[in-house]
């Protein structure tokens, strides 16, 4: 149909087409409720993913209405034909001035969705998807599954751990659908307003086309796009997401998207919190989507009041037809006027600027339908500047409870629906003094310590233990300030914590001490040369049996004497020969026997005199002969020797060899690559400064002058 013109008069100049005198077209609906209002006013704002906003400025002829009984109702705000308009709750009321018969009223009407920016909270969700957490947030705020809805083809990953710090529950979905490049946006009934949430152009509509005419003097009996311009801007063209994930250390995770457009001009980011490649592809894409999305911009004006955010507008009818084409709607800027709705002179408002007195017109911002819309990054992610502390948990019963990693849970302070359990977080690794494959340090935090907690990069979905603390019920392992110069390892024993090993040095002047305790076994493991030295005197005890084997040689030297006291049997077995040196006597006493025995021949050698005795009788052998004395000598009158019990010492038990672990696999790799140099000289081990690779080696320098000289 031919879009008619007429000449208005210079006062209705403006971009909305005037409605006949006391004729409205602008009408509010409160469900259930006669209320009387009428609407002399409004301006609203609306945008894809974000919340709108409605003011309206109302007359009745009611000076007191009820506000608190309007607060908080639906209501819907007709400004276009066909029912068309915006739905949304009473968010803010006011009454002002009061005439003859009319009162000044104002309120906002926003979506159910803006409440959620009153509820600030700090909370954790683990093994959800972005969809799964905003719907649970949504739900728990009353809005049912029949207000809301999703239109996702693709699969979204679940987050294994995922924090809402400090923010408000409208900052925190925000957050997240910007994070994964979700877009949400408004449809409206009389009745209703329903929340969508999309990824693609597919969950758009579209609007009947609208038809482009130049601002002028005329006004059309149709509404039509007053204005439209384009502008093209810069941006970014290439985009690369690199992460790191502690279970894949050696795999670079980066992915890219980009842009055949010039100049290359590249947004790169660290950390992207993704373990996937494919993941960072994805992400990386989305980002270059959100970068690109407004590089063509249209703005304009209209008065077609049927233009809603989220919605496809065909324009048609326009001089570059190359611009006749669907356009998405990302930002609307509505006003509307009606002064006719004014029976007495109330603080009738002047017209803009612009002489805009009576009707509608809007402004708006939409970008081509072939570019796909991302939600800029406007709501950034809590950082947790510093650490905080949280108590290790675990399943009941359990005192030590951690995974393969050595990762422990925890419960924050701050976590109010955390149960103490080992579901109150996700793993948190745990930070060591020295790690590498299979050797470092690594002492696991126990279930009910207190615990320093940091988090990477400030994350709060990344945290990390640092360290552990002591507090009033968890006191150190002696009292303080009265041994403050002890310095303490000490563990307990689990389960049950009956026992404990401890590792203790004093620093007391004149006192100094190290002290080990091993609640059971104690086992030491030298590769090489192990010495001791003591200073004083050294005090061994063994409860039980001790056992001791050496591959080689034992010397001992005792600059003193020697006391030794057996209590039972003593046995030595030498395999070869035993030799005994005593400077000035060898004085053996034995209780009932001695039996000596030799396979070949025992010889008894003394250089003045051997004596042997029994009771009265004796044999004594000097340099002056031989002397028998006793009441009967007898030779060669029968008789026998005297037997002796025999020699039939028992061996040793075995020695069990000290407990040991194979080093670490890259260890070993290390091992078996090309010699390693001395740390001071840095010449290769068994060589000679000759092979140092460093150019001004002094060692080298000083060799050549030695061997020369």
């Amino acid at each position: 149909m031919p879009v008619r013109w007429a000449r208005l008069p210079v006062l209705q100049k403006g971009f909305g087409m005037p409605a006949p005198p006391n004729q409205t077209r602008f009408t509010l609906s409160l469900d259930g409720i006669d209320h009387g209002f009428q609407v002399l006013a409004f301006k609203g704002h609306e945008a894809i993913s974000q919340p709108f906003g409605f003011t309206l400025e109302l007359v009745s002829e009611s000076s007191d209405v009820d506000l608190e009984g309007l607060l908080n109702r639906p209501a819907f705000l007709q400004f276009a034909p066909d029912h068309g308009g915006i739905h949304g709750l009473i968010d803010r009321i006011a009454q002002s001035d009061s005439g003859h018969r009319l009162t000044h009223y104002s309120l906002t009407l926003r979506p159910h969705l803006a409440r959620l920016e009153h509820r600030i909270n700090q909370r954790i969700f683990q093994h959800r998807t972005v969809p799964q957490i905003i719907a649970q947030v949504l739900e728990e705020h009353g809005l049912l599954a029949t207000t809301y809805r999703f239109q996702l083809a693709s699969v979204y990953p679940e987050r294994e751990y995922c924090v809402q710090y400090h923010e408000s529950d409208l900052h925190f979905i925000q957050r997240l659908c910007e994070e994964e490049g979700l877009h949400y946006h408004f449809e409206h009934s009389s009745s209703a307003h329903h929340l969508v949430f999309g990824e693609a152009s597919s969950v758009f509509q579209t609007l009947a086309p609208v038809h482009y005419r130049q601002d002028s003097a005329l006004v059309a009996d149709t509404p039509v796009i007053k204005r439209f311009n384009l502008r093209l801007e810069t941006r970014t063209s290439r985009t690369a997401r690199r992460d790191y994930h502690f279970e894949k250390p050696l795999l670079v995770m980066e992915g890219t998207a980009q842009d055949q457009v010039r100049p290359d001009l590249e947004d790169y980011d660290y950390p992207a919190r993704f373990t996937h490649r494919d993941r960072g592809a994805h992400l990386a894409g989305r980002a270059l989507e959100r970068h690109r999305h407004d590089y063509r911009l249209a703005e304009g004006q209209s008065d077609q009041p049927l233009l809603v955010s989220g919605h496809f507008m065909p324009l048609s009818k326009h001089p570059n037809d190359a611009w006749n084409t669907p356009w998405l709607l990302i930002d609307i800027r509505h006003e509307g006027r009606q002064p006719q709705v004014l029976e007495e002179a109330l603080h009738i408002d002047a017209p803009d600027a612009d002489g805009f007195r009576q009707g509608y017109r809007n402004t708006f911002r939409a970008i081509p339908k072939t570019a796909p819309y991302r939600p800029p990054l406007r709501h950034p992610k809590p950082c947790i500047a510093g650490s905080q502390t949280a108590v290790v948990t675990g399943p009941a019963g359990e005192e030590i409870y951690c995974d393969r990693h050595g990762r422990v849970k925890v419960q924050f302070h701050w976590d109010r629906e955390g149960r103490i359990s080992d579901r109150s977080s996700c793993w948190l690794r745990v930070s060591s003094s020295w790690a590498g494959d299979r050797y470092g340090g690594m002492v696991i935090p126990r279930v009910g310590m207190e615990v320093l907690v940091t988090f990477l990069e400030g994350d709060p979905d990344r945290p990390l233990i640092s360290g552990c603390l002591y507090h009033a019920e968890h006191t150190p392992p002696y009292p303080l300030p009265a041994h403050r110069t002890r310095s303490v390892f000490k563990t307990l024993s689990s389960p049950g914590g009956k026992g404990y090993n401890e590792l203790r040095i004093e620093d007391r002047a004149g006192q100094e001490q190290v002290f080990i305790h091993a609640q059971r076994d104690w086992d030491q493991n030298i590769q090489h040369d192990q010495k001791i030295r003591v200073g004083h005197e050294r005090h061994d005890r063994v409860e039980a049996n001790s056992y001791s084997e050496f591959k080689a040689e034992e010397h001992r030297v005792v600059d003193g004497s020697r006391l030794t006291e057996v209590r039972t049997d003593d046995h030595l077995t030498v395999s070869g020969k035993q030799h005994i040196k005593v400077g000035e006597a060898l004085l053996v006493e034995s209780g009932q026997e001695i039996h000596f025995k030799a396979g070949d021949k025992c010889v008894i050698e003394a250089g003045l005199e051997i004596s042997l005795k029994v009771g009265g009788s004796f044999i004594k052998i000097d340099a002056g002969g031989v002397t028998v004395c006793g009441p009967l000598v007898k030779l060669n009158s029968g008789g026998q020797p005297a037997a002796g019990s025999g020699a039939m010492p028992n061996l040793p038990g075995a020695v069990r060899p000290a407990a040991t672990e194979p080093p670490g696999e890259l260890l070993k790799q290390r091992l078996v690559e090309p010699v390693p140099v001395v740390e001071l000289c840095q010449k290769p081990e068994g060589g000679t400064p000759l092979d140092c690779p460093l150019p001004d080696c002094g060692c080298r320098q000083a060799w050549r002058a030695g061997a020369g000289s």
